[in-house]
């Protein structure tokens, strides 16, 4: 599996194994709440991905998605939208990584995705 590393990969076989022996209940969606506890019912789960910092998470994300594990992607994207929330867009690309727009590329992003800029 070229995309995912050892270290994901065992929380990967972790998660895979468990999910076996007591699959986890769906995330509704939408969101019911911003917090995990409300979403994710199972202690096991809770327990299994608040332990896991957040460059392994977004690893994990990708790797959920590129070998089709949809509860932990489901499971993933969940905490990293829960950290998301009540932040601002600017402190999501740099959680996120990405680079700041050039001037251009802001205004257009604020004139066809205002809500983003809400303040």
């Amino acid at each position: 599996l070229p995309k995912v590393g050892s270290s994901c990969l065992k929380k990967v076989v972790e998660f895979c194994s468990h999910h076996a022996e007591e699959p986890m209940i769906p995330i509704n969606s939408p969101l019911t709440d911003d917090t995990l506890e409300t979403n994710v019912s199972q202690e096991w789960y809770q327990n299994f991905i608040t332990g896991i910092d957040q460059n392994m998470i977004f690893e994990l994300v990708t790797a959920a998605n590129y070998m089709e594990i949809p509860p932990l992607l489901d499971l993933t994207c969940l905490i990293v939208s829960i950290g998301f929330m009540g932040k601002q867009a600017e402190e999501i690309r740099e959680i996120l990584k990405i680079a700041k727009m050039t001037p251009d590329e802001e205004a257009k992003a604020r004139k066809e995705h205002r809500w983003i800029f809400e303040d």
